[in-house]
């Protein structure tokens, strides 16, 4: 296939935010710097520059895969990305339309190393040997990335529409880019929002779009063509990151004010202002506060707790004390503020999702590897041995939730001899708690069924009323108890149906509500798909 010759020229520049902690990998973890800190697991730098780098090849694949599963069309994912021959019916594959930069971040606090343990789902413990090191990028990083959509030549009144199909193409694109971003003025704030680099479903590397600009070079003429090719590839960067201080939130009124400049109004009235969305999916949002319930039928009153999500002393802290509780920055807020943590909490609601499983398998005369295959499917798992293929979790918290409320608290602790009952010298520690609290967590289930909408009604009826199981350190001194005061869940059939919301703290709490009937009939179809199956039987 021959290549069509450009016609216009788009340039886009757009300014990216991290709205959680994020891990970008390097393609080789074996190849870093001399002055590389040794993390078994380091994020990707710049070879020249040392920064942190957002790979074009990461950001264009996180683009293509959302375009396909919000709108299923895969032809312009084609059109914008390219294809290869073996996806190309003519077997030759072609270039896309679109062309992205490598973009370089800029952290507001140090990059810090996160040490964890591997932990069993199933019995919440940790599993020797599996320790690891990775690199952190903080919430708040921005990288600037830098776009060119090509429109090929435009001769006649048939072709110039090929310009607004290119462009409504791009937005569907980026949709996701300020999709679940609160700022105002931008479209499908109630969406998951795109993710990037490694443990998304756990909350990491949540990012949106805040600024944007577009530029439009007509090349058929000798002012588009000198206006975009005398400049050098810094000047072409420098250009589109002054834009964006007087940008626009969405990429639509970006490329509205580029076209209305350059006189082509008919093209601007034809730009989608939103992108569809035709994924199934439900939204559970849960407002947790940190500590037990007085009485578990009002699980409102909450009497505070503490809670130690350990990261490194904010630099006027240091010396003070030896750990502080994790702060972050969030969205639209200039200080740091004190957050849940975002691994921390997706594994334990996977590990109360999993206990609920195996008492309800075990009660119903189900084998072992039925609960722990179902949950899997939903909450993630090692490789499964007959497909040979990885298991993510569909049910995926969007970001870290941040938390309001409550107040830092000083502690002090001393280890004590478990024989003698005395202190043990020099075994002095001065820890920054948090002390109460809320926060909002949304969990985003994809391709959901009845069975895991029967699940999550039970997690949670757990963190509502008996709040048994804890989060970050000091579990063992009573700290990090999570109680559910309101929990709604949203149905979205991603058909022409509008949404529907359960409150699942009614259907716990009022067992005669129309909410507490439905989820009775998602709870009996869970308890169906773990009861044992004749040998043969399709599951149902």
């Amino acid at each position: 296939m021959s290549e069509t010759p450009t016609s216009v020229l788009w340039e886009i520049t757009v300014r990216l935010v991290l709205l959680s902690d994020t891990h970008v990998g390097p393609a080789d973890p074996a190849h870093r710097r001399a002055d590389e800190p040794g993390s078994d697991l380091p994020v990707d730098r710049d070879p020249e520059t040392g920064l942190p780098r957002l790979r074009a090849t990461t950001l264009a694949g996180v683009l293509r895969h959302d375009l396909v599963a919000r709108t299923g069309d895969t032809a312009s994912a084609g059109a914008l990305f390219g294809t290869s021959a073996a996806d190309d019916p003519a077997r030759t594959g072609f270039p896309g339309a679109l062309d992205l930069d490598d973009a370089e971040g800029r952290v507001p606090t140090a990059i810090t190393s996160r040490t964890g343990n591997r932990v069993d789902p199933a019995s919440g413990t940790a599993l020797p040997g599996h320790l690891w090191r990775r690199e952190i990028l903080p919430a708040g990083t921005v990288f600037i990335s830098h776009l060119r959509l090509h429109v090929s030549a435009l001769e006649d009144e048939r072709e110039e529409g090929e310009e607004a199909v290119s462009l409504g193409r791009l937005t569907a694109c980026v949709a996701g880019l300020y999709r679940g971003h609160t700022g105002p003025g931008t479209p499908g704030s109630d969406a998951p929002g795109l993710h990037v680099g490694a443990r998304t479903g756990r909350g990491h590397g949540a990012i949106a779009a805040t600024s944007w600009s577009a530029r439009r070079h007509d090349l058929t003429t000798a002012e588009g063509w000198f206006a975009h090719h005398a400049r050098t590839w810094s000047q072409r960067r420098a250009d589109g990151e002054n834009a964006l201080t007087d940008g626009s939130p969405t990429l639509t009124e970006a490329l509205v004010r580029a076209l209305r400049s350059a006189d082509r109004p008919d093209l601007a009235d034809g730009i989608p202002a939103t992108a569809p969305d035709r994924g199934p999916r439900d939204e559970l949002r849960l407002t947790l506060a940190v500590g037990e319930p007085d009485d578990p039928l009002l699980p409102a009153q909450v009497r505070p707790g503490l809670l130690m999500i350990a990261d490194p002393p904010p630099p006027d802290r240091v010396g003070a004390v030896d750990r502080a509780h994790r702060r972050r920055l969030a969205e639209g807020a200039p200080e740091p503020a004190p957050v849940l943590g975002d691994t921390a909490l997706h594994a334990l609601l996977k590990r109360l999702s999993a206990r609920l499983s195996r008492d309800a398998c075990e009660a119903l005369g189900g084998h072992e590897d039925l609960w722990r295959h179902w949950h899997a499917q939903w909450w993630g798992g090692d490789t499964d041995p007959v497909t040979a293929l990885p298991r993510p979790s569909r049910v995926r918290l969007r970001r870290t939730p941040v938390l309001t409320g409550g107040a830092p608290l000083t502690t002090t602790r001393l280890t004590v001899d478990s024989l003698f009952g005395d202190a043990v010298d020099g075994h002095l520690s001065t820890s920054d708690v948090h002390c109460g609290g809320t926060a909002e967590a949304v969990l985003d289930v994809y391709d959901p069924d009845d069975s895991v909408r029967g699940l999550l009604t039970l997690l949670v009826r757990d963190l509502a009323t008996v709040p048994a199981d804890t989060l970050g350190s000091g579990a063992g001194s009573g700290h990090g108890r999570l109680t559910a005061t309101a929990a709604t869940l949203t149905v979205r059939t991603g058909d022409c149906e509008p949404p529907r919301t359960v409150d699942l703290l009614t259907a716990v709490l009022d067992p005669e509500s129309a909410d507490a009937r439905l989820a009775r009939g998602w709870v009996s179809r869970w308890h169906a798909r773990l009861e044992p199956r004749a040998e043969g039987e399709a599951e149902r």
